[in-house]
């Protein structure tokens, strides 16, 4: 598939338009040559990510989170970013990010997660806030027997979760923003969830989440996230399974669904 159709394609699944000001989306990393033949969706670049691409003969890979973000003035091969970016160059590996656009569009992080877990009603929260959403379990929950479900749902371990609030509180109403949403626990409260989940909880954010009244789960960034690969992998696939009708030729010619695979990279930082 030619470059600039492939560029065009991931602009109509995920537009730019809807990106924060100060973010980053689109092409971060493009090499010589004008074909995609083999992708890989990740939730970011890191060394290991790189090893897997290049294992998998991969050149194109779509990443949720931005490699430069800080208005970077050069690339050198010193610092992490500029490591990156060499290697991604050395290997002839393209990458394009879809950022807050993802969060805030319909079907991406906020609805798939929503979907994973099985939640009725699932819409925005009053406010409009494009980066939140809320639904409802089908039947209620404890705390504790949520706490187990969504660490199930999400493949992470419980250890890494962080809870603030009534321990023994009922769950129906869930609100979320998955990523790092300490920003919204306000409107999670204006909104009279039962729990509010996202990542990046500190302090004093949970301080004034209880004295709010609005229980909080901080399943963490990584862990709310992870989810992107999968969900990226899924919506490119079909979006090829449409641009393919009709289409002849081989090798570099067409992208070819099943030549979009995700990372099975554990790119998790923290141990517990």
């Amino acid at each position: 598939m030619k470059k600039k159709e492939f560029f065009k394609m991931m602009e109509k699944i995920c537009p730019g338009e809807l990106a924060e000001d100060w973010d980053n989306c689109g092409i971060q990393v493009n090499t010589r040559g004008g074909e995609v033949a083999n992708l890989m969706t990740a939730l970011e670049i890191t060394d290991r990510v790189i090893d897997e691409a290049v294992s998998r003969n991969i050149d194109m890979i779509v990443t949720h989170h931005p490699m430069m973000r800080d208005g970077l003035k050069s690339v050198d091969s010193r610092n992490v970013t500029g490591r990156y970016i060499n290697r991604l160059i050395e290997t002839g590996i393209s990458v394009y990010a879809c950022h807050t656009s993802f969060d805030k569009m319909d079907g991406g992080n906020n609805d798939y997660l929503g979907k994973l877990l099985k939640l009725e009603d699932i819409g925005l929260f009053g406010n409009g806030n494009l980066f939140c959403r809320r639904g409802f379990l089908k039947e209620i929950m404890s705390t504790t027997e949520f706490v187990e479900y969504i660490s199930t749902i999400l493949g992470v371990d419980r250890k890494y979760f962080k809870y603030s609030g009534d321990a023994d509180a009922p769950v129906r109403k869930l609100g979320w923003c998955t990523g790092g949403g300490a920003q919204f626990i306000k409107d999670a409260a204006e909104e009279k969830c039962d729990l509010y989940i996202t990542g990046d909880v500190k302090y004093h954010d949970a301080q004034n989440a209880s004295a709010m009244g609005i229980n909080v789960l901080d399943a963490g960034h990584y862990g709310t996230e992870k989810i992107f690969s999968d969900n990226m992998r899924d919506m490119i696939r079909r979006a090829l399974e449409e641009s393919c009708k009709g289409e002849t030729g081989t090798g570099k010619e067409v992208l070819k669904p099943r030549n979009v695979v995700s990372s099975s990279i554990e790119i998790n930082p923290y141990l517990w």
